[in-house]
């Protein structure tokens, strides 16, 4: 008997899912990179946050950024058609790195943050 109970409690230990793990989502962003976009984030798996930032977005986009994170952030520049993305652990630490890839590709600091979001 004691051995059974010591070996259901090394059992249910072993699928234990640690909370980081449990937190991890996906985040995605669709662009036709002429200024529409999708985004999504908080999804479970790397295919259902593409397919619903393709589903915000046009027909005529396609994915162009996808990373396991809480938060993403977009830049678009108009002037420039160049893009920038980002993802991480909060808004905050996503957008400034998201704004700097896309002026990186333009002249003049034309970008703007279109979108940052993060899945509570």
């Amino acid at each position: 008997m004691i051995r059974r109970l010591a070996l259901a409690a090394l059992l249910s230990a072993a699928v234990v899912i640690p909370s980081s793990a449990q937190e991890q989502t996906w985040v995605a962003v669709a662009s036709d990179g002429a200024g529409l976009w999708g985004i999504a984030v908080g999804m479970a798996t790397r295919e259902a946050a593409e397919q619903t930032a393709l589903g915000e977005c046009s027909i005529y986009c396609r994915v162009k950024f996808t990373a396991q994170a809480r938060c993403v952030a977009y830049a678009f520049s108009e002037t420039g058609r160049a893009e920038g993305f980002s993802a991480g652990p909060t808004r905050a630490s996503v957008e400034q790195p998201a704004w700097a890839e896309c002026n990186a590709n333009v002249p003049a600091d034309s970008c703007k943050i279109k979108t940052a979001r993060c899945f509570e």
